[in-house]
């Protein structure tokens, strides 16, 4: 839980669990299994996905996480960092969210799997940047992306990623999406 520069953050979210618990090792664990439970109900979930609007990314960050945080589904409004990666700030997670999903929903359709590769890369590194949440981002945004790309009838085998590669992929994604785009265009596939 201590990811992230604000040590002020490990408090928050210790003070926010839903279960009451004090210790880091035990949130992790319990946010772990509660985490699973419900990513599963999204797999099950066909219905889940109408839209891939801001309101519906919101919604997912709140399904994920309404067992383990009060903050569910709300944008943060503290500055959060990784790493030498500072993400959006906080003021402007409202207006950057807009636009990206409107780009998002008005997407052209997918001529190749480069260019699937190309824009799916685009927007996870977006996303990743645009960091809304104090907690849960990276999982929400790879459940988001991988549904987006199944509404494309792009398959991303995010089993098939190597997590070290991942890992390089999304760092090194604030200055180039070319380590993300080879990533998707190793681990993607038209499903028709």
């Amino acid at each position: 839980m201590d990811k992230y520069k604000s040590t002020d953050n490990d408090q928050f979210l210790l003070k926010n669990n839903r279960f009451g618990v004090s210790s880091f090792e035990e949130l992790r664990d319990l946010e772990a299994m509660a985490f699973a439970a419900r990513a599963t109900e999204i797999v099950r979930e066909k219905q889940f996905w109408e839209t891939f609007s801001e309101q519906a990314f919101k919604k997912l960050h709140f399904h994920l996480f309404q067992d383990v945080y009060h903050f569910a589904g709300e944008y943060r409004n503290v500055q959060l960092a990784k790493g030498n990666t500072r993400f959006c700030q906080a003021e402007y997670i409202a207006s950057y969210a807009a636009d990206l999903f409107e780009e998002l929903t008005n997407e052209p359709v997918w001529r190749s799997i480069e260019e699937a590769a190309d824009r799916l890369a685009y927007f996870k590194t977006e996303l990743n940047l645009l960091h809304p949440f104090r907690e849960g981002n990276g999982r929400t945004i790879r459940i988001f992306i991988h549904a987006f790309a199944l509404s494309r009838s792009i398959n991303w085998q995010y089993e098939n990623v190597d997590r070290e590669e991942y890992m390089h992929a999304m760092i090194q994604s604030v200055i180039t999406t070319k380590p993300l785009y080879q990533l998707f265009l190793n681990t993607i596939a038209f499903t028709n």
